[in-house]
């Protein structure tokens, strides 16, 4: 009896090392970004996430409506829809945006209606996916101190251990795609990409924290990778 439950035990050992999720295997953090932003670039669409906190980040050059968060779609090679919570002096409401190329439309705060935005308003989502300006170029020539920290599972992403690679990222061309928002100082920055598709699933922006001031996060979530929807002008009235 003795001698079964020893080997029982021996048996369960050998299951549990068997099931265990062998970790990827470790590339140099260079070529992990190299790869991931090829990856996305050959993407022809997916879903993010853009959650922000910390101190405000004005959308408008007057300085009272700030950005808090987006949720929308990127179709290639430049066309997006989001909806985008803003927060005004007494009012904290979401409002949809629809970007193609250089033109952004969105729904006016306090009628609902759609409208053309001029050019210095806000950000446009499109940009953040250019392959000149976004997160592409980033990825490939904006980093500097890289290192692969290891590997995790998000409790809210995809069933696998993900690359995690941190380091500091140049701002002047964080300041361009964000319209302003992120930048231009140098920020931090740590990445979580699968391994077997090099695809980014989450990237996690610090900025410098000013004088008294609370620290600035912005997090970036992608998936449904390669779901291309339709995104087209809105009809105004």
């Amino acid at each position: 009896m003795v001698q079964r439950i020893l080997l029982l035990g021996v048996l369960l050992g050998v299951f549990v090392v068997a099931c265990r999720e062998a970790p990827p295997p470790e590339l140099p953090p260079e070529e992990i970004l190299q790869r991931s932003a090829e990856r996305m670039q050959a993407l022809s669409g997916f879903h993010f996430v853009i959650e922000r906190t910390g101190a405000p980040a004005y959308l408008d050059p007057d300085g009272t409506i700030s950005f808090r968060r987006a949720e929308g779609d990127y179709v290639a090679p430049d066309r997006t829809r989001a909806v985008v919570r803003v927060i005004a002096p007494g009012l904290v409401t979401d409002v949809n945006v629809v970007s193609v190329a250089a033109v952004q439309w969105q729904t006016n705060i306090l009628t609902g209606a759609w409208e053309e935005l001029p050019p210095n308003w806000g950000f446009n989502p499109a940009v953040l996916f250019d392959a000149e300006v976004g997160l592409q170029a980033v990825l490939t020539a904006d980093f500097r101190n890289l290192s692969l920290v290891g590997t995790e599972k998000l409790d809210d992403g995809p069933d696998e251990l993900l690359y995690v690679v941190s380091g500091d990222v140049a701002g002047e061309r964080m300041y361009r795609m964000s319209g302003g928002l992120i930048g231009p100082e140098m920020v931090q920055a740590r990445l979580w990409i699968r391994p077997s598709s090099f695809e980014l699933v989450r990237a996690l922006v610090t900025e410098p924290v000013a004088e008294a001031s609370e620290p600035s996060v912005w997090q970036i979530d992608f998936s449904e990778f390669g779901r291309v929807v339709a995104i087209e002008p809105p009809v105004q009235r």
